[in-house]
């Protein structure tokens, strides 16, 4: 690890009038790029390992038949369990490549993006249910 060296800056807050030639010693450390790499790729597989089981079970929950004959808007936690599995399965494969060029990689790509815009449009639509059924109780 490469250190930084900042014994030139003065520290108005420990130095006197009389002793304006005090320095602060302080180093600081500076982080190889491979370690924050190594952080951030742990993060990010310890997250999509979490979010591909969360979003399983949450779909397997709300696609029950008990969960959808009751409730209305347990179709659209489904659906939105379901399209967020889909991209957290899709988005590395079309990231990095692994689907090779030519026509297999633009239908990775174009699932990828259009899951990546149907997710906002599932949570609007969720939303927009839930005011109708706040606003007008009784009609729902």
């Amino acid at each position: 690890m490469a250190e930084i060296n900042v014994s030139r800056f003065i520290d108005d807050s420990t130095t006197d009038s009389t002793n304006v030639n005090a320095t602060n010693s302080t180093t600081f450390q500076v982080y190889d790029v491979s370690t924050v790499w190594l952080i951030t790729q742990v993060i990010i597989y310890a997250a999509s390992v979490l979010g591909i089981s969360g979003n399983i079970l949450s779909a397997i929950i709300w696609l029950r038949l008990q969960a959808t004959s009751k409730n209305s808007s347990a179709i659209y936690l489904a659906a939105l369990a379901v399209v967020d599995l889909a991209y957290l399965i899709l988005f590395p494969i079309s990231r990095h490549s692994l689907c090779g060029t030519g026509w297999f990689h633009m239908c990775c790509w174009y699932l990828t993006l259009s899951v990546e815009r149907l997710d906002p449009l599932l949570v609007l639509g969720f939303s927009v249910e839930r005011l109708i059924a706040i606003l007008r109780p009784l009609q729902v």
